[in-house]
């Protein structure tokens, strides 16, 4: 890694860091170019040498959020779980923590920089490199993916390894699981939902019927 790239993954930091403090502290509404730039020290011109504009750089924030669900994977979910089981599990804690924060995933897989999501988050990884580390390597491998069908098909195919599924559906198992996944989020913030756990067991119930459907007869 040359100099240059290395002060440029410090200077992210300061302002993602920056942008992070004061939508923890003031909310999102105060998260403005020149705030931001003022927590950091810098002057706003500065911001604009290292991201798009103001939502480029919140997006940022966002993938910090990840964080919280990351940590609960790594504590709750042991490396030598049934496949089926895990992937019951991994969806029960995405979608607590999904309806929990529910714009910020909402923005992190459906939103304009959601295709750059693969680039954001290897970016995001080696500004903060410390923010990645578990022993579980399926874990690891899944949430090093580049989108949620990808992070979720991951799951998806070690089921079809260990005899869960058959390989020929497998891609339409996992597109069931994400559409009702994104059609439950946008429901919760249509409604302006708070109820997590109500929410969070609808899911799982649609979940349990996309997975008979899709387990071998």
């Amino acid at each position: 890694m040359t100099e240059i790239s290395i002060k440029k993954l410090r200077m992210m930091g300061y302002f993602i860091t920056a942008a992070d403090e004061i939508i923890k502290e003031e909310g999102i509404e105060k998260a403005t170019i020149r705030s931001i730039a003022e927590k950091a020290g810098y002057n706003s011109a500065t911001i604009y040498n290292y991201f798009n504009d103001l939502e480029h750089l919140i997006f940022f924030t966002k993938i910090a959020n990840l964080e919280v669900y990351k940590t609960r994977l790594y504590k709750e979910i042991p490396d030598d779980l049934d496949p089926l089981v895990e992937l019951k599990e991994v969806f029960r804690i995405f979608v607590e923590e999904t309806f929990k924060n529910p714009h910020d995933f909402y923005d992190l897989f459906f939103s304009k920089y959601s295709l750059q999501l693969n680039e954001t988050v290897t970016l995001y990884h080696e500004i903060f490199p410390d923010r990645l580390k578990t022993e579980n390597k399926r874990l690891k491998s899944m949430l090093s993916r580049n989108d949620i069908y990808k992070r979720n098909m991951a799951l998806v195919a070690n089921c079809v390894e260990n005899g869960y599924f058959d390989e020929s559906i497998a891609e339409k198992i996992n597109e069931l699981m994400i559409l009702t996944y994104s059609g439950l989020l946008n429901k919760y913030l249509e409604t302006d939902s708070n109820d997590v756990e109500g929410y969070t067991e609808d899911f799982m119930e649609y979940l349990n019927m996309i997975i008979e459907i899709g387990l071998k007869k």
